[in-house]
């Protein structure tokens, strides 16, 4: 087993249940502090990898390790998980931050799969493990970097999982809705690297404040951990999974509104006297 992005929110969360499901797990984190606490956490079947998910010779190199490991045995699951959030005004936002944010969301997650599958193809039943989310399905202003980067695996993973059904290799998605995770202050901490602007300041000034509430008072990250779980387990997983009814329900009730209609309830998001 091999999962990205392993060395915070719902990667550690998901890498210290598999640990404790008796699985051989491959974590691998950006950060060494990251590592070296998720090392202390788990037992002798996680093995902590550095992985830059934008590095070629990075991606290259652990699944070098991985594969020395296996010792020519089959993986069972690669778990896509990496992940960040860029937020702002399309407008003011640095196109070398939108570049970053498709970098590792879609560019790295492409790369990463690429370097596995076929350490996949050993293992009858084996899978892709895309971590996605209800930002793929459903978009609100100051966010529309992170939006096209989960927009665009979901067309990533259709269009993988036709490529790989003859293979017998199943891909799945996972689309949480909020969850309480540090994706949220860190996404917040974006925003004050932009330029300063005087049409969007007050709105993003209450769009901070939103984000914050959110990595507090969002559900607890197991709510996905099961549902990657399950990905994981099934004989037969899900092409997709959601998380309770903001993921679930949500998506569809927004396909009803129209779009003008829309655009006006997600303005309040960012409006001062609701926030």
């Amino acid at each position: 087993m091999v999962i990205t992005g392993a060395g915070s929110g719902i990667g550690a969360a998901t890498t210290i249940r598999l640990d404790e499901d008796g699985w051989r797990v491959f974590a691998c984190v950006h950060s060494p502090d990251d590592g070296a606490v998720i090392d202390r956490q788990t037992s002798e079947r996680v093995t902590v990898l550095p992985l830059d998910v934008t590095n070629a010779d990075s991606i290259k190199d652990a699944a070098a390790a991985v594969d020395l490991a296996l010792g020519g045995e089959g993986l069972h699951a690669l778990i896509d998980n990496a992940g960040v959030a860029v937020a702002g005004p399309l407008e003011t936002l640095p196109i070398d931050n939108l570049r970053s944010q498709l970098d590792v969301n879609v560019v790295g997650q492409v790369a990463t799969t690429q370097q596995f599958l076929p350490m996949l193809r050993r293992t009858a039943g084996s899978r892709v493990i895309f971590v996605g989310s209800i930002g793929g399905k459903i978009a609100t202003g100051f966010a529309g970097a992170y939006h096209a980067s989960k927009y665009a695996m979901e067309a990533i993973a259709d269009a993988w999982r036709q490529e790989l059904l003859p293979d017998g290799i199943s891909v799945v998605i996972v689309e949480p809705g909020p969850l309480a995770t540090p994706i949220w202050s860190k996404a917040a901490k974006t925003l004050d690297s932009l330029p300063p602007n005087s049409v969007y300041d007050e709105r993003l000034n209450t769009l901070r404040e939103v984000l914050r509430r959110r990595g507090k008072e969002s559900p607890s990250p197991q709510e996905a951990v099961d549902l990657i779980m399950h990905a994981v387990t099934a004989d037969r997983p899900h092409t997709r999974y959601a998380n309770g009814l903001t993921a679930t329900v949500l998506p569809k009730v927004r396909r009803m509104i129209p779009d003008r209609l829309f655009d006006r309830l997600a303005l309040r998001i960012t409006d001062k006297a609701d926030a």
